[in-house]
């Protein structure tokens, strides 16, 4: 067993994840195989210019509903296997996804009914509400009354986690979301190759245990266990028993020190390891970054999460708040007020202004 403290593991996210600014395009970034969430909605671009700064989105890139059934950005490429990835490999799977499946007789069929009323209303361009409404008709056996809407729809977390296999692509628009189809697409029919999703998730995100592989998918670790790849390296994180994927070890072992500073949105790739106590130790600070709505972006600071910053637009310029788990530097400002500047252009703001505070 290789036995690896939560300092080393830090740095060799911060490198895999090329938080290292090593990426030389959107489209080459090595977190695309999990995808990068686009929640907020244009949170997904500053994941990628964190990285690539100043990088546009090209046409090979697409963004999806997918892990969780949240929208992520892919390469379009990859949507296909991914969603063969992705499909629920039991009834079991299905409600441990999605708890309110438990309503319905065999969760895996009905989910299987609702990709295909999603691909069928889909073919031409439509919005969520039409489409949602269309589903509805065609699976009512999963649908129910929504206080919050005032009407009866399907189930919104199928409605989402649908949408991979279904084929269909999400745009936005001038603050709108509209819905397209990709064109030849075959729906799939049952898993394909999860354990090379799970590899990814190791890679990426590791080393990992299987509840928290399975958490960040979104199942259960009941649900993971029997498929769990056989191949993989035992790792002790500060004494916590993990798992590796063989071809990274040395990458794991000798990772390059982390530098520089960076603004993470809520989504970002970094903060979607399950493993949260590693990440933050302190459970105040935990309880600051990840809330049960509304959670703050991440300050990283060579590689340690040490705060977290909210913006918001007023005029031309771009208002950013720091709050730090203890107080920051003036080279730490200074690199700070640089990341601002650069996510004020992504916001379409002028300028940035920055305020420090410290809890």
């Amino acid at each position: 067993m290789i036995e690896i403290d939560r300092e080393r593991v830090l740095a060799y996210r911060h490198a895999v994840q090329q938080l290292d600014r090593s990426a030389t395009g959107a489209e080459k970034l090595a977190v695309l195989p999990l995808g990068v969430q686009d929640s907020p909605a244009g949170s997904a671009l500053q994941s990628v210019r964190t990285r690539v700064p100043e990088a546009e989105l090209p046409d090979s890139l697409a963004l999806g509903w997918s892990v969780r059934g949240s929208a992520h950005l892919h390469r379009a490429a990859d949507l296909p296997e991914l969603a063969g990835r992705l499909y629920p490999m039991s009834d079991a799977d299905v409600v441990a996804r999605m708890p309110i499946m438990k309503s319905v007789d065999a969760p895996l069929a009905v989910f299987g009914k609702t990709v295909a009323a999603m691909r069928e209303h889909s073919l031409e361009p439509t919005d969520r509400g039409s489409l949602s409404a269309a589903v509805t008709r065609d699976v009512p056996e999963a649908s129910a009354w929504c206080r919050a809407c005032g009407s009866t729809h399907v189930f919104y977390s199928l409605y989402l986690q649908t949408g991979l296999a279904a084929g269909i692509r999400l745009v936005r628009q001038s603050g709108r979301l509209r819905i397209t189809a990709a064109p030849q697409w075959r729906v799939p029919q049952q898993t394909a190759r999860l354990d090379v999703l799970i590899r990814d998730g190791l890679r990426l995100l590791g080393p990992s245990s299987i509840a928290d592989i399975a958490a960040f998918l979104g199942t259960s670790a009941a649900v993971l266990r029997p498929v769990w790849p056989t191949d993989l390296v035992e790792v002790a994180v500060d004494g916590k028993r993990s798992w590796f994927v063989p071809e990274a070890t040395d990458a794991l072992a000798s990772p390059p020190s982390p530098r520089g500073v960076r603004l993470l949105p809520t989504g970002d790739p970094f903060l979607q390891a399950r493993d949260r106590a590693q990440l933050v130790p302190d459970p105040e600070h935990r309880k600051a970054l990840w809330r049960a709505v509304s959670s703050p972006g991440a300050l990283l600071v060579d590689g340690e999460i040490v705060g977290t910053w909210r913006a918001k637009k007023a005029g031309t310029k771009l208002m950013v708040d720091v709050l730090g788990f203890h107080s920051l530097t003036g080279a730490t400002r200074t690199e700070v007020d640089a990341e601002a500047e650069q996510l004020a252009a992504t916001r379409d703001a002028k300028s940035a202004v920055v305020a420090f505070d410290s809890i």
